[in-house]
């Protein structure tokens, strides 16, 4: 191969066709096909570069880890367009991957890298840094960068330094041309179905010469639209486009864009689809858009947001389903989307596949056989792999869930897709079941006083020698009582429980709580693991249970292989005392191992982030995913490195070794150290069977004694000896220690508790002579965390890198350089450490005399031993001259005996002191000193201390002489003692000895030092460091005083010496566990009794410094003092808790397996079971218990949470001399109460006992008292007999009862306002008969409340929460809304609202299973009755309801509800859109009914279903009318008539009718089959409005009579019906019926009886039966307002019939008429006659005064004219008479008439001629002068 001959220079840029000269060179050499672009104008993707770099190096033979890091483009391209006002995101990946020899592939390093945004445009004319941010490697990152852009040009530029690797990847270059034109429509609600128009708005920006182009597109329609814009922008407000509707129904595409005059420049295209329908057409459409690009396997997904349009439907249904290769992978049937609403369709997507490469699956929707939208493909990214193990038997999911699918209330196994059966018990449907957390996190909500049981039985299969995982992925929230079981799969005793603050896991002979069950945090996510393994990890017969927690084991126990799990328990979910969140459960029949279960827990987390986070920070695993790989591992942890086994229990020697140290974070700190003693470090820490390790430089000695230099190399080259700089900010150690995570040694605890101590040691202000002269000296060591491996060589050669688990690692607690212990500054310093047994001498017991032989100094031991057991191991400091003890001895001895002379453990013993002795069995154990009481014994006052090595109580001497009490303490006492009793001078000498220290001990000790110390002490629980683990030290310069230092403080927190998590979180020094043990370790310490003694406000407000300190170190600006407190806990502990990750967790937890092994086979022993001390990181049960063990000590000393500046507090204005407060906390504490600016402490108190605290107020009118840590209460009592007043302030997170009034007694209390704060578990709420309480009370927060009693207030409204488990309500007077969503436990005799139904104006009721809204409305519309139509209920919603009623009043309240003077509430609760009530929900009514009701009701109210279980009943309109008949016809007495009983005919009771005021209509007869009357039933009755004949029935024969009853003299009847059978209508019918102005006949009426309708005034017209023929004498007569009458068809009309109806102005046409006619029409208003048939006769009046009568025609069959037949018609202007021979005529026939009189004209002379005709001969003419009118 020839040589490429060409030279590069470092720095300069290659130029595309540079690089691929190179390229080509290394193809040809390697075989290879890389290739890079050179494209003009775009840069090389970074692969590219990163891989030909590494080739080069592999192809010189590359040496040590090789690394691969670059940035990826993900992108099509690295040169794009955006647009003004858009998001414009880069879409790479740093990719970083190392591999330690050529043969192998490459491996994901999972570093962190440090991304560099860099651009240059024409703001920034160089590549300049707009943004640096930390990402993750191997990851696709989006960043927006549109910020930074401007108009034209934008080169940016990205490049990566990892952290680990210290790698930078070569920059990736991107192009972007920003143009200034930009169009959106952000605000376009294209969910909502078109009928006509559409309006979109649009934003606009760019002010130069533009077109909008729009384009529409749909199934046969494409239309496109140009619209100028010219230079306007449209930012603020809108520009409005219309787009036409297409004209046909379906889904469209809709998109634009803007472009410049010359169309050069265009905007992105905006695209949305949208539905359109055409008015009237029923059609179901859907349309989705905002599609995701790519959807991500093992996360959840946001597929499209949808719409769907059904018509009026407010809701429809569909199915939405996934398939992958044509196989089903998810189905979800929806059957209440809400329409015409924005809806999003997401997917947790968690789809098994063979490899992690990418795939595709198709959504589809459909509704019944239609397909709603095409089916859409999408792109899959497969590449996290985030599986859950397989093999589970049963899986939950409720992310999978809604409340909208149609099988919601079911339990889907996502195992096999089987439905498991459940009981829901109270569950509220509408806020809980499958439902989002406040993170947006899907769960099964179970809300308190609501549960599920699961018909699921997991351990009905013998877990014990099968195996068995349980894995719960859950919340707890607002525990009123978190002790109480939330989740058990159990059987009695057996099996698993959960609650708010602990795990249980029994088996049938293990149950031991103490060392089984794990403490838990509530109101955080908890990820729990059960784990039964049988022959664990191939050991036969050794079976454990492992609980883990997020991953993590949190303890362990065995069992024997004879045990047993089985137990029928199903999986029940929720209780009555909190809310539960599920978000998973699995079940496996088989043992999980720990790297399963910590996959399942990155499976469970929810985001991508947060799963590539936890895989990456635990690639520690070697290939075979077994060990721990030291690389791997030392890419992500800090680690240390020695090249000997680590010495331990079965190998205990020291060994010589070399060590090496690599920081992760730092590794410029990197070193190693050569020539070191390798030992065990400790003395209880010994007795384990691993080990701490001790690094002791300058520890080795040649072959002649000499010791041997330890050098120490640092990474940059240079070198220390006999010393080495570990950390920053730390002085040079010469002897390190890295301590264990072992048992109680938890590794946060001692690297927290050093570094918290230093710290507030110095915040507070303290300091030593070393730390003034050096700023870097401390008081206790600093540690970081550290996995520790030992290296050794095999046969091979190769280096074997051994994990030997998690440490802490840093200076030694006996490194005299990090304390500055000096000894050629400071040559007289001592320090002294206590024993770890805690014997006497370092308790200061017994008196250090060094003229006796008890105290010695052992040089080897290098310690003070009293009676030759350690009590003091002197660790520095130069010895005397014989080297018999330290130089500076004598100065502690001194100290020491300062203190113990000042001993408050003393007691008298009234007897000698030879009896004493005599008694020494009894006394010699007590731990107290006695004094001789006897009166008169010459050792009177003498002080005796039992000293075992004499085995006798002698005198208590420091070598000055017996200690005689009196003697001693006379400047404290009174000078008569003989007064007081032996017991009062023993409290008089106990605080006369703690005067005595307190005068005293400051001379040698540094008491704000040791107060500090004591503080710190306490606040952590340090049980140990009262007495062992304890180190005084003094610099025994002049002035100096001793302190104390603190190491080794693992024994804090929970933890005991035993490893176990025993100490409750309320311990104090002095408190005892059950057994009798005292929980601290030197509680009978003399030094620290009498500094709680004599300086108990020094430790008070030192306490209250050091939180003080806490507040200023814990890197929290915001927050609560407590808030700040539990910040500063987590910055020092948590950070180290959480530094280790789950493999190396659960790495380290098989240690103690493998003791438990070893314990088991007696190889190793141990006081305590070595199983039992496994707990993984502790992390949530000790955040549980240092929660509140803050808040204990904060309550202890009146600090943050307890000071008068308390913010939880329960505040009241409080007046009068004394009031007491009964104050019951949730948890142990010291309530207190602030009386102005004074705290009042109670007593200590246990959790759920009350504590009274009494407030003297001295006579004050107004004193605030503010009740603190008000969310750590349970209840604070009675108040309704306290004199307070005002706005009273509540806030209490654990409140559990509020109870302020009373409904019986007589109520003091007169606050003003109540507002209630963060009260979440509040239950109840009694506020009876507080008058002067008024306003509104909210209660929308408080989210468990249960019963609320606000009756005898004068609130004005009560908020409540939208759902819960309210039980009872009782409402003020004043309230006006009644507003309930979601309330499944309220029934409607818990919803009282007897006192304020009269006010109600709004009601509102949804989801409410036990509430009747129908049954509460009746209730109030009844109360409201005398407000008539101006009633003040107004607006009425109520939604998902069933009732059921016995009697059909509901229909009848239905109907009020529906007389148009109520309307509706929207959905949201708004008037105004609902014009009628809105009733949806389900009324079944078992009892008679009335269907026209029904049906009218079901029209008006179309949401409504009314069953109708009972019969159809005849409503009567007229309730007099009802209530005569209903005894005659309601045989089966139930109030009702049916139709059944309606058709049997009955006997109206004679006169049951008359004079009836009360009736006003008659209507409902016509409804009875028929009745038998009375003559006159139905006359006189005087408010008769309406009436229908109905049937008449014949007495005799039973059968219909034919004519009708009577209904005269009822002067209101307006309207008559008659029934169809009758013909004829009786005589004076309806006579004197003034007001009738309505008659329908029944059609079959031949004739009109006497004076039928006489005296009708008000009947105006009438329509009269076409069969009817006869009209009977007067049968209208006097029809006043008659001006309309048809009279063709009939032949008789009978005299009178319309004589007076002087209304009737109408042309008489009877052409059938016949007989006689006789005052028919007397006094009438007829105007002609045109046509009486074949009248033979007319008689008397007939037309007689008729005052708008003008002509008359006679029939030819006229025979007589009688008289007076026209008399006084005078406007009567002519007659014609057809008759041809002149009928007989009275003479007063034509008297007070002039009208003319024509006659045929051959009859002329005739009738001129005949009688009486003659007399108006002159009047009498021819016809043939007339007009003949037809006839």
């Amino acid at each position: 191969m020839d040589r490429l001959d060409k030279i590069f220079i470092k720095g300069n840029v290659l130029k595309a066709e540079e690089l691929n000269e190179i390229v080509g060179k290394i193809n040809e050499l390697a075989d290879a096909s890389l290739i890079i672009g050179d494209t003009t104008g775009t840069a090389y993707d970074g692969a590219m570069g990163a891989a030909l770099e590494q080739m080069v190096r592999e192809l010189t033979g590359g040496a040590g880890t090789m690394y691969s890091v670059y940035v990826r483009n993900n992108m099509p391209s690295l040169g794009f367009t955006a647009q003004h006002g858009e998001k414009c995101v880069l879409d790479f990946t740093f990719v970083s991957q190392y591999r330690d020899d050529i043969s192998e592939p490459y491996k994901p390093t999972g570093e962190l890298g440090l991304c560099t945004v860099m651009i240059k445009n024409s703001k920034f004319t160089d590549f300049t840094v707009v943004k640096r941010m930390e990402i993750s490697s191997n990851v696709s990152v989006k960043q927006d960068v549109s910020e930074w852009l401007t108009s034209g040009s934008n080169n940016i530029k990205v490049s990566v330094e990892g952290e680990n690797t210290d790698k930078t990847t070569a920059p990736v270059t991107y192009i972007v041309q920003l143009t200034s034109l930009g169009i959106s429509a952000p605000n376009f609600a294209w969910w909502m179905a078109f009928a006509g128009d559409i309006s979109i708005p649009m934003i606009i920006n760019g002010n130069i010469s533009k077109t909008l182009h729009v384009t529409v597109t749909g199934d046969n329609y494409n239309q496109g639209y140009t619209q100028n814009l010219g230079t306007a922008v449209y930012l603020d407000t809108p520009y409005i486009y219309t787009l036409l509707h297409p004209g046909a129904t379906g889904v469209y595409n809709v998109s634009f864009y803007l472009s410049n005059s010359d169309n050069t420049i265009q905007t992105k295209l905006v695209s949305v689809n949208i539905m359109c329908f055409s008015s009237g057409e029923s059609v179901k459409l859907m349309c989705v858009n905002n599609l995701a690009g790519l959807l991500t396997n093992w996360q959840d997904n946001t597929v499209f947001d949808y719409a769907i349009y059904d018509g009026s439907s407010a809701q429809t249904d569909a199915l939405f389903a996934i398939t992958k290769n044509g196989t089903e992978i998810y189905s979800s049937e929806n059957t209440t989307i809400a329409t015409n609403t924005k809806n999003t369709f997401t997917y947790p997507m968690e789809v098994d596949t063979d490899d992690d490469a990418n795939f595709d699956v198709v959504v589809s929707v459909t509704s019944g056989n239609n397909n709603l939208i095409e089916p859409i493909t999408f792109g899959v990214n497969n590449s996290f792999g985030y599986s859950a193990t397989a093999g589970a038997v049963l899986y939950i999911n409720p992310k999978t869930r809604s409340n909208s699918q149609s099988n919601s209330r079911s339990i889907v196994n996502e195992a096999d897709k089987s439905v498991i059966p459940v009981i829901w018990n109270n569950l509220n449907w509408g806020n809980d079941g499958w439902v989002t957390d406040d993170e947006g996190v899907k769960a099964l909500k179970i809300f308190a006083r609501s549960s599920a049981v699961i018909d699921y039985q997991p351990f009905t299969i013998e877990a014990a020698r099968r195996g068995k995982s349980i894995e719960i992925d859950f919340k707890v929230e607002n525990a009123s009582d978190a002790s109480k079981n939330i989740i058990t799969i159990a059987e009695g005793n057996v099996g698993l429980k959960v609650s708010g603050e602990n795990i249980s896991f029994f088996s049938q002979s293990e149950h031991e709580s103490t060392t089984q069950d794990v403490p838990i945090d509530n109101g955080v996510r908890i990820r729990l693991t059960v784990v039964v393994m049988p022959d664990a990890y191939g050991n036969a017969g050794f079976n454990i249970v492992a609980i883990y927690i997020n991953g993590k084991k949190n303890r362990q126990y065995a069992y024997e292989s004879n045990d047993y799990f089985k137990n029928t328990g199903k999986i029940t979910l929720g209780n009555d005392y909190a809310n539960l969140y599920l978000y998973g459960l699995r079940v496996y029949d088989s043992a999980l191992t720990s790297e399963a279960v910590q996959k399942n827990y990155i499976n469970q987390l929810v985001t991508i982030d947060e799963k590539r986070t936890e895989k990456n920070v635990n690639q520690v695993l070697d290939g075979e995913g077994v060990n721990i790989d030291f690389n791997a591992t030392r890419m992500l942890y800090n680690v240390f490195v020695v090249d000997k086994p680590f010495p331990n229990l079965n190998n205990p020697s020291g060994v010589a070794g070399n060590l090496e140290v690599f920081f992760k974070d730092k590794p410029e700190r990197n070193f190693t150290l050569t020539n070191l003693l390798v030992e065990g470090q400790g003395t209880s820490s010994k007795k384990y069977l691993e080990w701490n390790i001790r690094f002791k430089m300058k520890g080795l000695k040649d072959a002649e004694g000499n010791k041997i230099n330890s050098i120490a190399t640092y990474v940059n080259g240079t070198t220390d000896k006999n010393k080495v700089l570990m950390f920053d900010g730390v002085p040079k150690s010469g002897r390190l220690t890295a301590k264990k995570n072992w048992a109680s040694s938890m590794q946060d605890h001692k690297a927290g508790s050093v570094a918290a101590f230093n710290d507030l040691y110095k915040e507070i202000g303290l300091r030593n002579e070393a730390m003034v002269a050096d700023g870097e000296i401390r008081v206790a060591v600093y540690q970081e965390p550290f996995i520790g491996f030992s290296k050794s060589v095999n046969e091979e050669g190769r280096e074997v890198y051994t994990c030997m688990g998690e440490f802490t690692f840093g200076p030694d607690k006996g490194d005299d350089l990090c304390f500055g212990y000096d000894t050629e500054a400071y040559p007289a310093l001592l320090s002294v450490e206590g024993s770890d047994n805690a014997p006497l001498g370092a308790l200061f017991r017994v008196p250090w005399n060094a003229t006796k032989p008890y105290w010695t100094y052992n040089p080897d031991e290098e310690a003070f031993q009293y009676n030759n057991t350690n009590c003091w191991d002197f660790d520095a400091g130069e010895l005397n001259a014989d080297e018999a003890e330290p130089l500076s001895a004598q100065k502690w001895m001194e100290a020491y005996n300062t203190v113990y002379v000042c001993n408050n453990r003393i007691r008298p013993f009234n007897g000698t002191l030879a009896e004493l002795n005599n008694a020494i069995t009894e006394y010699r154990s007590t731990g107290y000193e006695y004094w001789i009481a006897k009166a008169g014994d010459a050792n009177l006052y003498n002080l005796y201390y039992y000293e075992a090595a004499e085995g006798k109580f002698i005198p208590s001497d420091i070598g000055n002489g017996q200690i005689n009490l009196r003697t001693q303490l006379a400047a404290y006492l009174a000078s008569e003692l003989s007064v007081f009793t032996s017991d009062q001078l023993n409290e008089l000498f106990i605080a006369a000895r703690g005067q005595l220290f307190r005068a005293t001990v400051p001379n040698y000790f540094d008491i704000n030092d040791a107060v500090f110390h004591h503080n710190f002490v306490e606040f952590t629980a340090g049980t140990d460091q009262r007495a062992k683990n304890t180190y005084p030290y003094s610099f025994c310069t002049a002035g100096s005083k001793w302190r104390w230092r603190l190491d080794d403080a693992d024994t804090i927190f929970p933890i005991d010496n035993q490893g176990q998590d025993r100490k409750p979180y309320w311990c104090e020094m002095h408190d005892y566990y059950d057994n009798g043990q005292p929980i601290w370790n030197g509680e009978t310490s003399v030094f620290w009794n009498l500094l709680e003694q004599a300086f108990s406000a020094e430790i008070t407000a030192g306490m209250r410094k050091m939180f003080a300190a806490m507040e200023s170190l814990c890197g929290q600006s915001s927050g609560t003092p407590y808030d700040k407190a539990y910040a500063f806990y987590k910055k020092y502990y948590l950070g180290i808790k959480e530094y280790f990750p789950a493999t190396l967790v659960n790495s380290d937890a098989k240690r103690y397996e493998l003791a438990k092994i070893a314990y088991d086979n007696d190889s190793y022993s141990n006081d305590t079971d070595p199983i039992t001390q496994s707990h993984g990181d502790f992390y949530s049960a000790e955040t549980a218990w240092m929660k509140k063990r803050i808040m204990y000590i904060m309550s202890k000393y009146n600090y943050g949470l307890f000071s008068a500046n308390g913010t939880d507090t329960i505040i009241v204005r409080a007046a009068g001399d004394l009031i007491d407060y009964d104050i019951t906390p949730a948890f142990d504490m010291y309530p207190a109460i602030a009386n102005g600016t004074s705290i009042v402490s109670g007593k200590r108190t246990k959790a759920g006992e009350t504590c009274r605290i009494t407030i003297d107020l001295g006579g004050s009118a107004d004193q605030q008292n503010a009740i603190q840590a008000a969310s750590w209460l349970l209840s604070i009592g009675d108040w309704h007999k306290k004199n307070v007043s005002g706005t009273m302030v509540v806030r209490g997170r654990r409140l559990s009862e509020l109870i302020l009034g009373s409904k019986t007694d007589n109520v003091i209390i007169s606050i003003t306002g109540l507002t209630l704060a963060d009260c979440s578990s509040m239950q109840k709420i009694l506020l009876s008969n507080i008058t002067t309480l008024q306003g509104t009370l909210d209660l929308s927060t408080i989210i468990n409340i249960r019963e609320v009693y606000a009756d005898g207030t004068n609130l004005s409204q009560i908020k409540l929460p939208n759902g819960g488990g309210l039980e009872i309500i009782e409402y003020p007077a004043n309230n006006k809304y009644i507003t309930f969503r979601n309330f499944p436990m309220l029934t409607t005799e818990g919803l009282r609202i007897g006192q304020c139904a009269v006010n109600i104006t709004d009601f509102l009721i949804e989801n409410c299973p036990l509430l009747k809204p129908v049954k509460l409305l009746s209730d109030i519309i009844e109360a409201q009755q005398s407000q008539g139509t101006n009633h003040l209920l107004k607006h009425i919603r109520a939604v998902g309801f069933e009732e059921e009623y016995y009697t059909a009043d509901a229909l009848d309240m239905l109907a009020n509800l529906a007389d148009g003077t109520y309307e509706g509430l929207s959905a949201e609760g708004l008037a105004g859109e609902e014009p009628i009530p809105v009733l949806d929900g389900k009324i079944t009514v078992h009892s008679k009914y009335y269907q026209d009701s029904v049906e009218e009701l079901r029209k008006i109210f179309n949401r409504l279903t009314l069953i109708m279980e009972g019969e159809a009943a005849i409503r009567f309109i007229d309730p007099v009318v009802f209530s005569i008949c209903l005894p005659l016809w309601d045989t089966d007495g139930d109030g009702y008539i049916s139709e059944a009983e309606a058709k049997v005919v009955r006997r109206l009771t004679q006169g049951a009718f008359n004079n009836q005021e009360g009736i006003i209509s008659l209507d409902d007869l016509d409804k009875l089959a028929g009745y038998i009357y009375h003559a006159g039933n139905f006359n006189n009755i005087p408010n008769l409005i309406t009436a229908t004949t109905g049937l008449k029935i014949d007495l005799t024969s039973g059968l219909p009579e034919t004519s009708n009853a009577s209904y005269a003299n009822c002067p209101k009847l307006e309207r008559i019906k008659i029934n169809a059978i009758i013909t004829s209508i009786s005589n004076g019918s309806f006579k004197n019926d003034g007001s009738l102005h309505t008659v329908i006949f029944g059609g079959n009426e031949t004739m009109i009886g006497n004076e039928a309708f006489m005296g009708c005034t008000s009947l105006s017209h009438i329509t009269l039966p076409v069969n009817l023929t006869e009209l009977s004498y007067g049968s209208f007569r006097n029809c006043s307002a008659l001006d309309e009458i048809n009279l063709s068809n009939l032949s008789i009309l009978g005299a009178a019939c319309f004589s007076g109806c002087n209304s009737l102005n109408i042309d008489v046409n009877i052409p059938n008429a016949k007989g006689e006619i006789s005052q028919v029409f007397s006094s009438s208003g007829i105007v002609s006659v045109s046509n009486l048939g074949k009248v033979t006769s007319i008689t008397y009046f007939a037309f007689g005064s008729c005052p708008n009568l003008k002509y008359v025609v006679l029939p030819d069959t006229l025979t007589s004219i009688g008289n007076a037949t026209f008399y006084g018609s005078s406007k009567l202007e002519y007659i014609i008479c057809h008759a041809i021979n002149p009928p007989t005529l009275d003479g007063s026939a034509f008297n007070g008439t002039s009208c003319i009189i024509y006659v045929p004209d051959a009859s002329v002379d005739a009738y001129k001629a005949a009688s009486n005709w003659n007399k108006i001969a002159s009047r009498i003419k021819p016809i043939s002068e007339k007009l003949r009118p037809s006839l």
